[in-house]
């Protein structure tokens, strides 16, 4: 990845949730870890039962989570990530994320997850909040 395109995945991690918290250098480094790739509208990219061996930045586009086949639990647009709870989990995904746009995504393996983990102050911190945010979110959503 090279010039304008890895900023431009610096600047859409540094506004994710995860990786919010991270300095820019270190922005850098996770970005050059991921592997971009495009799903046009309609395409699966992710399904669910299948091993959780990576998680997905959204860079643009837009895309659903579905589980059974029939219904959306949630939509995903540009600096969304997902997936990473299997990975963390090391579960079967629960869900499918099917794109309903042409979708632009940064892929990650599940062990560069881990070595942020290791190598960054606060990383593990960081993403507790996040987890506990989408955790307090959903909370909401189900008490009155």
């Amino acid at each position: 990845m090279v010039g304008g395109m890895l900023e431009t995945v610096v600047r859409a991690l540094g506004r994710s949730d995860l990786f919010g918290s991270l300095t820019p250098e270190q922005l850098r480094s996770v970005a050059q870890r991921g592997e971009l790739f495009q799903v046009a509208e309609g395409e699966e990219v992710m399904r669910q039962g299948e091993p959780s061996d990576a998680f997905h930045l959204v860079l643009s586009g837009q895309a659903v989570v579905r589980r059974s086949h029939t219904t959306d639990v949630a939509y995903l647009g540009p600096d969304d990530v997902v997936g990473e709870m299997g990975v963390l989990l090391g579960r079967p995904r629960t869900a499918t994320v099917v794109a309903n746009a042409p979708t632009v995504l940064l892929r990650f393996e599940g062990p560069v997850l881990e070595a942020m983990f290791e190598r960054v102050p606060g990383f593990g911190l960081e993403v507790c909040r996040a987890l506990a945010q989408r955790l307090q979110d959903v909370t909401d959503l189900i008490q009155p």
